[in-house]
């Protein structure tokens, strides 16, 4: 039976309708920021000329990403809360078997042989529907559209809004219901409450993006993407940040299935092609491909040239293996989520207890690794565990508010090892842990996830009186390198109020996490900080990346939210950067230093020149207020551009080979040459390249700011073998094209984050300005160089 995903909702839609009279209806334009163009003015020409005279940026931490922070929608969190349990309720499970997942193709469900019938699972391995895997030639029909299909829009931001406004809306009941029933979330309401608020910033964020391609400062690709979901996020990272925000400028989206827990973003998938037909809409904007992963990784290699970005939120593992096949992945991971503490309190234990078990181990910022004082031992974790809450179904979770019930010996993933020297495993609850006095240090040098079971590495270092100095230093300075090195998403820092800022600045100056959170142990108006606390819609602006060094494995960009998603396929035209001269950097309040325009008046490609005049108007644009204050209620929170960590001696290291030229280097180098990071890059150049060499002689660099190293490529590699763990990133700078194409140049957010950290850093205690004035004075945050 073929059926709309309209059609199977009535009943509840109606029952949705009738729970509603008890609420009072909230006006959509100001829930949802309504749809109407929330352009900023930019001047009464769209001229190069005028546009050189503004400073409009959607870039992360400029003064306009700033400013997409008013006017944050409230949502009613308690009809959301009624219209989910409302929705499960009234959940017929048979629904999902008589109405198999299939493929869409241009607004039309592909079925397929009862051979072809398969059996979908959840998360924790339950069966919940049927799925259809597509024919072979049905295979070959999804590659012809995703080859050929060119999007027939640049701007339906007025269709897609309106469809949005459903989703958070008549349908955000179903949305929290399905992701509940098959991904076993718990509180899928907090996800949709940040979906209607941070979408807002996103919104405004891709309303300048479009304005600049009017402009003619930029061009968005609209060749078709892919959507890899992720489970437990789906709802806001999926269906708003990857596609809605993508597809609204006009860039087709092609939906992946999954291999579990597919029912979910199908039914989202499904929805929404029914409401772009109900908009007049071209169906054919939204694909999505129920197919085994082998045909998925069919299709996908063979539309390298064809597509455009691959979006995927994964373990790293994953997100290695996906780039590797296919180059243009925006990919977020997972880490080692870390919380250290100086003391052993019920507080403490109750926070690193949740953290470890929120959404059963299910959520991106779950904590995986604990350094704890030296005194606590195998017993005390023990101990710590015995109030983990088993709860045996989702629904009963949501109808509850528990957020960090465990699933007891769900089949979903397989558990650690425990025995000797391995894990053991809590008495009576479904919790993992081992203790001791080493930093882990797995064999493939990355930590397996564990993805849903309760697992954590305790690290018992921090010695019981702080007055030792010496330990206390030495241990620190050791996880600063190991957070280097494994990049966790989230930190936190516990300690007496006395002691947690000089604490929390050591390991937020020496280490470089998107997340950072301060709590104290004493005070209770600044509570324990936990590691799964961040609200983007807040300016708690929070990203998955991946380590430094090898981030080019997993990545083309890191991912920072709240961003604009079509800006990480959007490039600067030529003709706008050829228009760029160093008079464009006077009169934004920051006068270039003389230094920094020798260099930029050597650049002989007017294009490459132009690109790292816009970069530099982005940094000083960036960093004129940096850190800026976050706008949330209930934390403190300080944002905005990082300095690399600084960490004694660790620099950045850019390789420039043989055909290196000044041009090439001249955008990476730049960031660091320009601003406070100057000293934190070395340059090592092919003794052959001499054309270089003499550029860098007549700036007069050598032994002077930072290091210039002449040394061929067997030299550098003894010297690396030797001394790699002294640079936080190794560079090589890629020599411009030879092929004919047109060099590409990316939007300033995206470019300065392959090498310097951003993010944010917060206290637990609302309107800390004690915490303002500490930490705004680190000498991390990235400053213009005068």
């Amino acid at each position: 039976m073929v059926t709309r995903a309209l059609d199977v909702v009535p009943r509840y839609r109606s029952i949705l309708q009738e729970a509603s009279r008890f609420f009072e209806a909230v006006s959509s334009a100001r829930a949802l920021g309504g749809i109407k163009n929330t352009n900023v003015y930019y001047g009464g020409s769209s001229s190069i000329g005028a546009i050189h005279r503004i400073t409009r940026q959607f870039n992360f931490a400029s003064s306009q990403y700033a400013s997409c922070f008013d006017e944050i929608p409230a949502p009613d969190v308690d009809k959301l809360r009624k219209d989910a349990i409302v929705y499960l309720d009234s959940f017929d499970k048979q629904l999902w078997y008589d109405d198999p997942v299939c493929s869409i193709l241009n607004g039309t469900k592909l079925l397929a042989p009862p051979s072809n019938l398969w059996i979908t699972k959840n998360s924790l391995s339950q069966p919940n529907g049927h799925q259809y895997y597509a024919t072979p030639d049905q295979i070959q029909s999804l590659l012809k559209h995703i080859q050929t299909y060119h999007s027939p829009y640049t701007d339906i931001r007025p269709q897609v809004r309106r469809i949005e406004q459903k989703f958070l809306k008549e349908y955000a009941g179903l949305l929290i219901g399905n992701q509940c029933l098959d991904f076993a979330k718990q509180d899928g309401i907090t996800e949709i409450e940040e979906s209607i608020m941070a979408n807002s910033v996103e919104r405004k964020l891709n309303d300048a993006l479009f304005q600049d391609e009017q402009d003619g400062k930029v061009v968005i690709a609209r060749k078709p993407i892919f959507v890899s979901c992720v489970s437990n996020f789906t709802n806001f990272l999926d269906l708003f940040r990857k596609t809605l925000r993508n597809m609204e400028l006009g860039v087709p989206c092609v939906v992946l299935g999954r291999s579990h827990t597919i029912q979910h973003s199908y039914r989202w998938s499904e929805l929404l092609v029914d409401l772009m037909k109900e908009e007049g809409v071209d169906p054919g904007m939204v694909t999505y491909l129920s197919c085994q992963l082998e045909d998925i990784k069919y299709i996908t290699a063979n539309c390298t040239a064809s597509a455009g970005m691959l979006y995927t939120t994964c373990s790293r593992e994953l997100a290695k293996s996906i780039k590797s096949n296919y180059p243009n992945t925006i990919a977020s991971t997972g880490g080692p989520n870390t919380l250290i503490t100086t003391e052993w309190t019920k507080g403490i234990q109750d926070a690193i207890r949740m953290s470890a078990s929120i959404e059963c181990a299910g959520q991106c910022t779950a904590l995986r690794h604990a350094v704890v004082p030296e005194t606590v031992q195998l017993e005390d974790v023990e101990a710590m565990f015995n109030d983990v809450t088993h709860v045996t179904s989702p629904v009963d979770a949501l109808k509850n508010s528990t957020f960090d019930g465990v699933f007891e010996s769900h089949g979903g993933t397989s558990p650690p090892s425990s025995g000797d020297d391995v894990y053991t495993k809590h008495a009576t609850k479904d919790a993992y842990f081992k203790v001791g006095p080493a930093l882990p240090s797995p064999e493939n040098d990355e930590m397996e996830e564990y993805w849903r079971k309760v697992v954590v590495d305790v690290t018992n270092v921090i010695p019981a009186s702080l007055a030792n100095r010496q330990k206390l230093n030495t241990e620190v300075n050791n996880l600063s390198k190991w957070l280097i090195h494994q990049q966790p998403i989230s930190l936190a820092i516990n300690a007496k109020r006395s002691q947690v800022f000089d604490l929390g600045r050591n390991l937020f100056e020496n280490t470089s996490l998107v997340i950072t959170t301060i709590g104290s142990t004493d005070k209770d108006d600044a509570p324990p900080a936990m590691t799964c606390q961040a609200r983007p819609q807040d300016a708690e602006c929070f990203g998955e990346f991946p380590p430094r060094k090898t981030m080019g494995e997993y990545t083309k960009y890191p991912v920072i939210i709240p961003s604009s998603t079509p800006s990480y396929d959007t490039s600067y035209q030529h003709e706008y950067l050829k228009s760029l001269t160093l008079e464009d950097l006077d009169g934004m309040g920051y006068s270039c230093p003389t230094f920094v325009k020798d260099w930029l008046s050597d650049i002989s490609d007017l294009a490459s020149r132009g690109y790292c005049v816009e970069l530099i108007r982005y940094l000083s644009d960036a960093t004129k207020e940096n850190p800026k204050r976050g706008c949330g209620t209930g934390r403190t929170a300080l944002w905005g551009l990082q300095r690399p960590p600084m960490l004694g001696g660790y620099r950045t290291l850019l390789r420039c080979g043989p055909d290196t030229s000044f041009d090439d280097l001249s955008s990476i180098f730049l960031l660091f040459y320009a601003t406070n990071a100057r000293s934190q890059v070395e340059l090592s150049v092919d003794e052959s390249n001499k054309k270089l060499l003499d550029s860098l002689v007549r700036h007069d660099l050598d032994n002077h700011v930072f290091k210039v190293v002449v040394e061929g490529e067997e030299a550098l590699g003894h010297r690396l073998h030797e001394k790699e763990d002294e640079f936080y990133n190794i560079v090589s700078v890629p020599s411009d094209n030879e092929d004919g194409l047109q060099k590409k140049f990316p939007m300033p957010g995206q470019f300065v984050s392959l090498y310097f950290p951003m993010g944010h850093i917060k206290s637990t205690m609302k309107n800390d300005e004690e915490f303002v004035k500490y930490f705004q004075e680190s000498e991390k945050w990235l400053k213009m160089a005068s």
